[in-house]
């Protein structure tokens, strides 16, 4: 089921907005490895002209993540702007990322896949509960320039003597 699908047979040349409101039922297309439960508003801005039409997305809301730290459940605020060129061609096909080729003859544009990149890249890498965003911040200074770790053989290589040879070496630098 399509869930951002905009018909634009019919439309005039200029400006118009379309919203919609995703739910779960959104992720049924596309995977919940990333987020889960996304409770999103996406308005849509379509400037339609005779050569091109321009989609200004903009997704807001919140999607359900899995704190990397302490495995709980938390919500994480989206707020994201995305901009989306269709070009009027023979072929349809897509060039990047922010811009597609498509038939004068389509009916509708679906911008589904483009909407749930959207919240997929506005997730973090690193996903922190709230509460310990602060704590992070707080443990990089503390242990900044400190020595967390060490094996035994890295402690034995430093207390072992350098090699005669580099000191002779060092001897001759000095001399020029």
């Amino acid at each position: 089921m399509k869930h951002t699908v905009i018909k634009i047979s019919g439309l005039k040349n200029g400006s118009h907005n379309f919203h919609f409101d995703l739910n779960s039922s959104f992720l049924a297309e596309f995977s919940t490895a990333i987020f889960d439960r996304p409770n999103v508003a996406v308005d849509v801005r379509l400037s339609l002209s005779e050569l091109m039409i321009k989609t200004e997305v903009t997704v807001k809301g919140t999607v359900e993540l899995i704190c990397d730290r302490s495995d709980e459940v938390f919500d994480f605020k989206i707020d994201e702007l995305v901009e989306h060129y269709f070009n009027f061609g023979e072929e349809e096909k897509e060039l990047t990322d922010e811009l597609e080729v498509i038939n004068k003859e389509r009916v509708e544009i679906d911008l589904d896949q483009l909407v749930y990149d959207t919240l997929a890249l506005a997730v973090p890498v690193k996903k922190l509960h709230p509460r310990f965003i602060g704590e992070e911040d707080d443990l990089d200074s503390e242990s900044e320039g400190k020595l967390i770790y060490t094996s035994d053989s890295q402690a034995q290589i430093e207390n072992t003597e350098a090699d005669p040879r580099w000191s002779k070496l060092k001897e001759l630098s000095s001399l020029q």
